[in-house]
This record gives C-alpha cells, sequence and structure tokens, in this order.
C-alpha cells in the first residue's frame, strides 16, 4: 500500500472514530439505564396494593436487598440501573400482614414490564391448611436411624388467604430426641427451598414452624437422626393427621411391622418399600429392625481403615448424602406410585 493510501484509510478510520465512541457510550448508558418494572397485585381482593415496599436481593450477597422501591396508586413499581446486578440470580420480595412473598428475577430484560408479584389478606384460621400427605422415610445403618419427613400442605381457602400464625403454623412432635439437631425447609419460590428454625413448645420433643401457609401446595421437609439399636420402638405423635400416611424404607435389609400397617408395594425405580397407615390416627407405633445396604461413600471409608494407609479420601458431600437424595426422590415417586394403586 502507498504512503497516499495509507493516509487515506487513517482518515477514514477517523472519521468513523467519533461515530463508533458516540455508539458505545450510548449502548454502555442505556444498559446501566436498564429498569425492571411490575406491579403488585393482592390475590385476595384482585385489587392493585398501593405502598407496599419491594426489595431487590441479590442471592450472591446473601439475604440483603440491594435496591427498594414502592409501588404507586396503581400499584406499579420500577428499578432502574438493574443491569448493575445482572449475573447472579435474584428474588423481588414484598413484606405484608405478616408473610414474605418472593419472585425470583430469571433475566431482568425478558421479565421487564411483565412481572407481577401476588400477595394475600392473612388468616388465623388453621381451617384453611389441610394435610394432604405425610411420607415417613426410615434408614436405619450403623447405630443411627436417619428420618426424612416429606409433609404436603394445602391451602385452598376461598377466597385465597394466607394462613399466619405467629405461634406456628405447623406444629409436630418427634418420636425422641434428635442426634444431630433437627433440619427443616420448606419449598418456596420456584420451587426454592427455604431453611426454617422449628420453634421448640412445651410439649417433649416437640416444634413448630412459623412460615405464612401461602394459597396452594406446600412442601414441608424434616431431616433428623436417631439413636439406634434393633428391634426399636419408633413412636410418633401425629399432632395433626394427614389424609394420607405412608412410611417409606430402603428396602432391603430394613424390616418395619406394626398395627395397622398395610404395605402398598415396591417402588420400581429406587426398590423402596411403601406401607399406609389408617387416615386419622394420632399416634404412630411401629417396631423398625434390620439395617440398610451401606452407600458407596461408608464402603469406601470401611476399606480405607481397613487397608491402615496414611492416606484417607475425603467422600464428597453429595456422595455422601446421596441416600437422603433418594430418599426425597423416591417420596416425590411414592405420591404417583400410590396414586397408581389407589385408583
Amino acid at each position: 500500500m502507498t504512503s497516499i493510501g495509507r493516509r487515506s484509510r487513517i482518515r477514514q478510520v477517523c472519521r468513523i472514530l467519533p461515530a463508533l465512541l458516540a455508539f458505545f457510550i450510548v449502548a454502555h448508558a442505556a444498559a446501566q439505564a436498564a429498569s425492571l418494572e411490575g406491579h403488585v397485585r393482592n390475590g385476595t381482593t384482585s385489587q392493585p396494593v398501593s405502598g407496599a415496599k419491594v426489595e431487590y436481593i441479590q442471592l450472591q450477597q446473601g439475604m440483603t436487598p440491594v435496591a427498594s422501591a414502592t409501588t404507586d396508586s396503581q400499584g406499579l413499581f420500577r428499578f432502574d440501573g438493574v443491569e448493575a446486578f445482572a449475573g447472579s440470580p435474584a428474588l423481588l420480595q414484598v413484606e405484608y400482614q405478616g408473610a414474605t412473598y418472593s419472585q425470583p428475577v430469571v433475566s431482568p430484560q425478558a421479565m421487564a414490564r411483565s412481572l407481577e408479584i401476588l400477595i394475600y389478606e392473612a388468616s388465623h384460621d388453621p381451617s384453611i391448611v389441610s394435610i394432604k400427605e405425610h411420607a415417613i422415610f426410615l434408614r436405619p445403618a450403623g447405630g443411627e436411624l436417619a428420618v426424612i419427613e416429606q409433609i404436603s400442605l394445602e391451602n385452598n381457602s376461598n377466597p385465597p388467604r394466607t394462613y399466619v400464625n405467629p405461634e406456628g403454623t405447623y406444629p409436630f412432635s418427634l418420636p425422641g430426641k434428635p442426634r444431630n439437631g433437627l433440619q427443616a425447609a420448606v419449598e418456596g419460590a420456584a420451587g426454592m427451598p427455604i431453611p426454617q428454625k422449628p420453634a421448640e413448645r412445651k410439649q417433649p420433643n416437640g416444634f413448630a414452624i412459623t412460615y405464612p401457609i401461602r394459597p396452594g401446595e406446600s412442601q414441608l421437609r424434616l431431616e433428623y437422626a436417631l439413636d439406634y439399636q434393633a428391634p426399636f420402638s419408633f413412636t410418633k405423635p401425629l399432632d395433626q393427621p394427614a389424609e394420607q400416611t405412608h412410611i417409606v424404607t430402603p428396602g432391603e435389609g430394613v424390616q418395619v411391622s406394626g398395627e395397622n400397617l398395610t404395605a402398598v408395594g415396591k417402588e420400581p425405580t429406587t426398590g423402596f418399600l411403601a406401607y399406609q397407615i389408617p387416615a386419622g390416627t394420632r399416634t404412630l407405633k411401629l417396631q423398625v429392625s434390620g439395617e440398610a445396604p451401606e452407600t458407596q461413600a461408608e464402603a469406601q471409608t470401611a476399606d480405607s481403615s481397613e487397608a491402615g494407609g496414611s492416606l484417607i479420601e475425603i467422600p464428597d458431600p453429595a456422595t455422601e448424602r446421596k441416600w437422603l437424595i433418594l430418599g426425597a426422590l423416591g417420596l416425590l415417586m411414592l405420591a404417583g406410585f400410590v396414586y397408581l394403586y389407589a385408583v
């Protein structure tokens, strides 16, 4: 290329540089000015909610709000500059009459102008909530009886209202003192588990969660472990009997017996055995014996101990808790399995 051609090309570049610079400045400003809009509606009255505080919570930063907005007379809210928070999961939350309502934010661009957060009037009437299913998964092994309880709560109030009770929206009792504490979680927005801290009641081994029960179906999960020696007497008060109560075991190596206990069958995918007890039972009384087969993580730990080596492999936490994951999966599959047997 000649020197004249090079000078001509340089002049062309110099002419378009200001335009390119202006384009990037405008694009950057537009991105920073991106907004997230929506409205809050009362699902009980079907009216917009004015003056509601909406908090933008970036989950990567814990549960501390990074921005807030207030709805206008039409229930509308707006967040500007939400691109600054893009790239990590977030929630919009509204507090109303003692309950928190959440809406996950997947993409500020996709959700803009189409978000709706439903809130409901509060009710202190426990009769609006029914217990549809209570499944109890038992796994005895190594001197420990591990238990998962999965409870399906249904709020069919009409008009729809949220059950709120600071004394406890779901009271329950354990069959004994848990070895390593009690874990509880409620399935929240988009299936996200929301950890709960059960409050102790006056009754021995009595607890309650205070999570507000919203209209529709909610899933509560309890996890704990008891000292175990076969044969084991598992006696558990059922403070709120469910329409259907099932006992689930890993099947192989575990035996369960009790009054009015009816075998349902084996779940074909997991091999879990399911039993049913009569509706309205107030106290569950079982005899548990045997042990579940060891998991892969347990077998690896035993092999390392027998080898006497100094190098000990640390099991993957996901593998270590594989039976818990399978237990939860089995409880979900059980719902469809029982339905097929019942119809």
